[in-house]
């Protein structure tokens, strides 16, 4: 059976490896795997950054944005069938079992011992088959087939902005205007999900507004802004402020710019992880004035468990019923196994790249 793998700690080790094929362990599913999205995570692990293999494992299968189609459920099970199609829930509670992992929001660790197929501690979902238990699977519809493989990261979206708005019972708030910075899948699936919520969106980014990108943020009845040689300061001023800023460009200094853009009673979200060493002069007193007197929040989040999987499902239910051309737009590249490595080198226009694991 093959798999995309890498070697952690080992830059460029990505490759295809012939590996057994599982075998389930009591109450397991076989999945066989039918796609793999690839992501910013991906290629920072292949580059050695970060990424750890299962304990005794040479090697650490990749591939944490899956869409599969089950083979097997074990004796019993009531949810899940034979051909019913799927996605992988990525993380696993802590050994520890803390408050947090023991009532299921294992996104929410205490201890930071949790594990994540393709990223951390346990193999990933890019092999020809793997086996799950079916309380980390998550059932799509059949009609969700040329997008399923797009719930992992619709799922990231949807704990964003679910804890905003939990954060945001605060106080009586209606959001009707929002900023997207940055127009990769998370800025536009979240995008897709505001404009669901009826909430006017503009999408700002660094290209052109004849893009492929700057098209889907106005297919979904969205605006798109080319910041391109300006800036959100620039772009907002004279005009009502947003209730919402979503950020998923990973350009830090982006981030405190972008607190001081809020209108009153706002909220920035983080979605995006930062690395390297950067460093920005900002006017501390203004942004902590803001915070307190227009009672600002930033919230930033990452991952999701179960119940944001099943959210992502719902509304990609939706969204490919209201904008299905959108959508789908998203996906620009699919790659055959034996070439999966060609994914982790960004193509021009490309939005989002797929290993085709099964056709």
């Amino acid at each position: 059976m093959r798999a995309g793998v890498v070697t952690p700690g080992q830059a460029s080790s990505g490759r295809v490896e012939e590996i057994e094929a599982p075998t389930p362990g009591p109450g397991e599913c076989v999945v066989q795997t039918l796609e793999i999205g690839i992501c910013g995570t991906d290629m920072e692990i292949d580059r050695a950054e970060y990424g750890e293999a299962p304990p005794g494992s040479p090697y650490l299968i990749l591939g944490h944005e899956s869409l599969g189609r089950v083979l097997s459920v074990p004796l019993g099970e009531r949810e899940l069938k034979a051909g019913d199609l799927v996605a992988g829930i990525v993380r696993r509670p802590c050994p520890e079992c803390c408050p947090s992992c023991a009532d299921g929001q294992w996104d929410m660790c205490e201890t930071g011992h949790y594990t994540e197929r393709g990223i951390k501690g346990a193999h990933g979902f890019m092999s020809e088959r793997y086996t799950e238990s079916p309380a980390y699977l998550v059932r799509l519809p059949q009609d969700l087939r040329s997008v399923g493989v797009l719930t992992e990261p619709m799922s990231v979206v949807e704990k964003g902005v679910d804890q905003v708005f939990l954060a945001q019972r605060r106080l009586h708030w209606v959001p009707r205007r929002a900023v997207v910075l940055g127009a990769g899948p998370i800025g536009l699936l979240a995008a897709m999900l505001l404009r669901l919520r009826g909430i006017q969106v503009t999408v700002c980014d660094q290209v052109e507004p004849t893009s492929p990108r700057a098209k889907i943020a106005t297919d979904i009845g969205g605006e798109y802004q080319n910041l391109a040689g300006t800036s959100l300061t620039a772009f907002l001023s004279g005009k009502t402020l947003p209730d919402l800023i979503v950020e998923a460009t990973g350009y830090s200094p982006l981030v405190f710019e972008a607190a001081q853009n809020l209108g009153r009673n706002g909220a920035l979200l983080l979605t995006a992880v930062t690395g390297g060493k950067r460093t920005v002069g900002v006017d501390a007193n203004v942004i902590n004035s803001d915070m307190v007197l227009e009672n600002h929040i930033i919230l930033g989040s990452v991952n999701a468990n179960r119940d944001h999987f099943l959210m992502a499902v719902r509304d990609l239910g939706a969204i490919h019923v209201l904008y299905p051309l959108a959508l789908e737009a998203l996906i620009t590249r699919r790659i055959p196994l034996a070439q999966w490595t060609q994914g982790l080198t960004k193509e021009p226009g490309d939005i989002k790249a797929v290993v085709e694991v099964q056709k």
